[in-house]
C-alpha cells in the first residue's frame, strides 16, 4: 500500500511537469502567432544626405595654454602660504614666504643697506639740483644705491615667493613649515586664457594630421573646441610616437585645469553622404548588411562602407535617400518577416 501511494506521488509529479511544459509551449506559440499577426516589433532610421566627420580619439590632460612653476631658491622653512589651489591671482602677488632671518638670503642686511644709501642718494639729488655737488659725486651714490636696491630685490625674490603671472593656482607641492631645497618646486600657475593638451600620436597616424586641425575635447559635460598648434618633426625616441600640442581658447570654470579630457582630431569630411551607427551594420562573411523596412516586410541590403570614426561609418553604396533602416529588433529579424514600426512617443 505505501509503495502504490509512493508511486502515485511520483506519477502526479510528472504529470505536472508535462502540463507545465506545455503550457510554455502553448505562450510561446501565442507570442510566435501574435509577432505573425502584427508583425515583429522595430524602430527605424530613415536616410537623409548629412556630413560626416572623421576624428581620431585620445585620451590628454588639460593644462593651461601658459602655465609655469616656481621653485624654491633657498633651504629653509616655509613661514606663510597665502593662496589656495583653485584662487585666482595676478602677476607679482605674494604666495608664499620664508623667514626674513634666512641666513642664505640676509634679506635684513640688504634692506638696512638700501634704506641708508636711500636716504644719503636722496639727500644728493637735492644737493645736485641746488648746484652744490658735482656730477661725479652724485653719479658715485647712484651707482650704490642702485646696486643696495638690486641687492635688497635679490633677497626679496627668496623671501617673498611671487607669482610669475596672472592666472589660477593649480598645484601647491608644499606645506607650511615644511623645510625645502634650492630647485624645489613650490607652487604651479596656469593662465585664463586657454587650455593646451599634449597628445602623443603613433607613427601610423601622424601623417593624417595636419597643423591648424580641428580638436574637441570632452570631459563629462563640458565640450571644447580647439586647433592643433604644434607637430612634432622628430619620434620619440622612448615613447615610439610623436608630440602633437592643441590649444584651446577661453576659460571655463566648470572645467578644471589637470583633468583628463577625451579628444576627438578631425581627420578628414565629407558632404553629402549617408551615415550609421556601428550597432545597425550586420557583418556576415566579410561582408556588410543592414536591414531595411520595406512597406512592412524586413529586407536584407548589402552595403559598402567608407570612413569610420570606430563608432559610426559612412555608407557609399546601397542606400537611398528616404530608405527606412531597422535600428532596434535587429536579432528577431529573417528575409521577409512581417514587421511593426514602433514610434518614439
Amino acid at each position: 500500500m505505501k509503495n502504490r501511494r509512493i508511486y502515485l506521488i511520483i506519477a502526479l509529479g510528472i504529470l505536472m511537469m508535462i502540463s507545465a511544459c506545455g503550457q510554455k509551449q502553448d505562450d510561446a506559440k501565442s507570442l510566435d502567432q501574435l509577432y505573425d499577426e502584427l508583425g515583429i516589433p522595430v524602430r527605424t532610421q530613415e536616410m537623409a544626405l548629412t556630413n560626416f566627420e572623421q576624428y581620431l580619439r585620445y585620451n590628454a590632460a588639460l593644462s593651461g595654454i601658459k602655465e609655469t612653476s616656481t621653485q624654491a631658491m633657498l633651504s629653509d622653512v616655509v613661514t606663510e602660504i597665502k593662496v589656495k589651489i583653485g584662487d585666482r591671482v595676478e602677476k607679482d602677488d605674494i604666495i608664499l614666504t620664508f623667514p626674513e632671518n634666512s641666513p642664505s638670503a640676509q634679506y635684513q642686511q640688504a634692506k638696512t643697506a638700501f634704506e641708508s644709501i636711500e636716504a644719503i642718494h636722496e639727500r644728493m639729488s637735492r644737493l645736485k639740483d641746488q648746484g652744490a655737488i658735482s656730477q661725479q659725486d652724485f653719479d658715485n651714490v647712484d651707482t650704490q644705491y642702485k646696486v643696495a636696491k638690486a641687492n635688497l630685490a635679490s633677497s626679496e625674490q627668496m623671501i617673498f615667493v611671487r607669482a610669475p603671472i596672472s592666472g589660477v593656482v593649480t598645484n601647491i607641492m608644499v606645506n607650511t613649515s615644511d623645510r625645502t631645497y634650492p630647485g624645489q618646486d613650490l607652487f604651479t600657475i596656469s593662465s585664463t586664457d586657454g587650455y593646451k593638451a599634449t597628445i602623443m600620436v603613433p607613427e601610423s597616424e601622424i601623417s593624417r594630421i595636419k597643423k591648424g586641425a580641428t580638436v574637441r575635447a570632452n570631459w563629462g559635460d563640458v565640450s571644447i573646441n580647439g586647433r592643433v598648434t604644434e607637430i612634432a618633426m622628430a619620434m620619440d625616441p622612448m615613447r615610439k610616437a610623436f608630440r602633437v600640442e592643441a590649444t584651446f581658447p577661453g576659460f571655463r570654470r566648470d572645467l578644471n585645469f589637470g583633468v583628463t579630457a577625451e579628444l576627438g582630431m578631425l581627420v578628414e569630411s565629407k558632404k553629402n553622404v549617408f551615415v550609421l551607427d556601428r550597432e545597425n551594420i550586420v557583418r556576415q562573411n566579410g561582408e556588410s548588411y543592414v536591414w531595411l523596412a520595406d512597406d512592412g516586410i524586413a529586407k536584407k541590403a548589402k552595403v559598402g562602407l567608407g570612413l569610420s570614426d570606430l563608432l559610426r561609418y559612412e555608407v557609399t553604396e546601397g542606400l537611398s535617400d528616404g530608405d527606412m533602416v531597422i535600428t532596434e529588433g535587429l536579432r528577431s529579424l529573417s528575409e521577409g518577416v512581417k514587421i511593426r514600426i514602433i514610434e518614439d512617443r
